[in-house]
């Protein structure tokens, strides 16, 4: 009699996972390491290096001036470089009724790869999870500097150095080193990760078949908006366990406070989901935040179907409030994009994948997708 009320248990509770996340079993993943030789054209960071965290606030105020397009200069040339890396990633795979079309996820500050997969709640805040289910196979991998691929100095990482992994990352998948019945590639960026994807486009335009760019505008962002937000501190210092042996090139945010007011919009999101991404947050490059203003994103070559896609109270890329500004300087970025949409997501702030309403977003995406015969 125990015996059978045992296994009866057991099924119920086994029936009781499949349900609440029904996707986690047709799915099949796999980590990876790649390797990726990289040449750049690489700015030099030009002021002194960061030691304490006044030197922080003191970067932060000069940012933060009316004029500091003019007053501050944190670069003094550039050089082309060579560098081997190893970049961690994971591919997921539909296990059967794949459509043979991967997108490749590029993440943005203060997160790694798991901002497209979070442990929490995934059937809320899977964006692989929903691709999967739409029949799509997903690489999404952390950025240099990030997580488990290959540390590099906040002083050198930048978007050039992101965008020529980013190139290999896709020559690889291209190739079939992940997936041999590969058909095409679409990128798929968030924030910091959709400028690097854009600009692969600028320089490399041939190589994907579709873009989906994320938490982002094209009027020129206003990063002293975000660092008032944000009160960023050095990363080493602020967490010495798990940053200290990064230089101070890299900085986060103060507190989980900030982290609210810069990624996110109250009524609209789960605090819990705060709270995780706080616990799961990463750190920013200098040279990240200073490369990200003066990148040329015109993309005068790139044919393909783009969805530009920002939340609606994006506050890093809009200032607050996209709807009014999120079209600016779109059509002329891709001025030949043969499928291109705007769109702004309602109810969400700038972590687009985080908020209440992410699984809405997630079908935008794929919705597009399709549409174009993606």
């Amino acid at each position: 009699m125990f015996h059978s009320y045992f296994l009866f248990v057991l099924l119920i509770s086994a029936l009781r996972n499949t349900a609440a996340n029904p996707v986690r079993d047709l799915k099949t993943c796999r980590e990876y390491t790649l390797p990726v030789d990289v040449t750049s054209i690489n700015y030099i960071w030009g002021l002194p290096q960061l030691h304490t965290n006044y030197d922080a606030a003191t970067f932060n105020s000069k940012l933060g001036r009316w004029d500091a397009n003019v007053t501050l200069n944190p670069i003094s040339g550039g050089a082309q470089v060579s560098a081997s890396y190893q970049i961690s990633g994971t591919f997921c795979a539909p296990v059967r009724g794949g459509n043979g079309i991967v997108l490749v996820a590029t993440h943005g500050f203060g997160f790694d790869r798991s901002y497209w997969n979070p442990e929490i709640q995934p059937e809320k805040y899977s964006f692989v999870d929903h691709a999967i289910s739409k029949g799509y196979s997903i690489f999404y991998y952390d950025r240099l500097g990030i997580g488990k691929s290959s540390s590099i100095s906040g002083y050198v990482a930048q978007v050039s150095v992101q965008v020529a992994v980013l190139k290999q990352i896709v020559t690889q998948v291209k190739a079939g080193k992940l997936c041999a019945t590969t058909k095409k590639v679409v990128l798929v960026g968030h924030s910091f990760g959709s400028v690097v994807s854009n600009v692969l486009l600028t320089s490399s335009p041939q190589l994907v078949d579709g873009v989906v760019l994320t938490g982002i505008g094209y009027d020129v962002p206003d990063t002293a908006v975000a660092f008032e937000s944000w009160q960023p501190r050095l990363a080493r210092l602020q967490n010495p366990r798990k940053w200290g042996s990064l230089d101070g090139g890299y900085m986060t945010w103060v507190d989980i406070w900030s982290n609210a007011m810069t990624f996110f919009k109250a009524p609209f999101y789960d605090t819990k989901v705060v709270e995780y991404a706080e616990a799961n947050k990463q750190p920013f490059g200098l040279l990240e935040v200073v490369t990200l203003q003066i990148t040329d994103r015109h993309s005068p070559n790139y044919t393909g179907p783009a969805l530009i896609m920002s939340g609606e109270f994006d506050l890093v890329f809009c200032n607050g409030y996209c709807p009014p500004i999120l079209n600016n300087k779109v059509k002329e970025t891709f001025p030949v994009s043969k499928g291109l949409e705007v769109y702004s997501q309602p109810g969400s702030g700038h972590a687009i994948n985080l908020s209440l309403n992410a699984t809405g977003s997630f079908e935008v995406v794929t919705g597009f997708l399709k549409r174009h015969g993606l």
